[in-house]
């Protein structure tokens, strides 16, 4: 196991959730008309996309842990895999994104890209040079054409 991907994703959200929700009184308040509404659709959507990429690990029978990506069985190019190298971690910014928008925009504009900093250097590259060593050419083409977030 690579020592750059000890915290698991969602433990690494809910960090910056926190982060996001408990600086709201730090950040002057911002109000974007249906904060609510519009958060609550972006919160679903990146559960839509985090489910659809476990059922796709699960029904390919590769491990959806992302501690240790080289126990890793088989790479999964289809379904929403077409799109992103790595929805599960976009579905975790939407999710952050919808909270920000909801509770604190300004929290938001400032933690979420920090969120998607520390995630590509302490588990995407970490994630990418292992699919590179188990999958290879397979790995390098699927790179070519599926970007690593969107």
């Amino acid at each position: 196991m690579s020592l750059k991907t000890k915290i698991p994703p969602p433990i690494v959200a809910l960090v910056f959730g926190f982060l996001i929700n408990y600086t709201k009184d730090i950040f002057p308040e911002i109000h974007i008309g249906m904060e609510k509404i519009l958060g609550s659709v972006v919160i679903i959507s990146g559960l839509i996309m985090i489910a659809s990429a476990i059922a796709l690990f699960k029904k390919n029978k590769t491990t959806v842990t992302p501690l240790n990506p080289s126990k890793s069985t088989k790479l999964v190019i289809k379904g929403i895999y077409k799109y992103s190298r790595n929805p599960m971690y976009l579905g975790l910014s939407f999710l952050l994104l919808g909270v920000s928008i909801i509770l604190n925009p300004i929290g938001g504009f400032v933690f979420i890209p920090l969120f998607i900093l520390y995630l590509n250097l302490f588990q995407i590259i970490p994630e990418e040079n292992a699919m590179s060593d188990l999958f290879e050419q397979e790995f390098l083409e699927y790179k070519k054409t599926v970007r690593r977030w969107i």
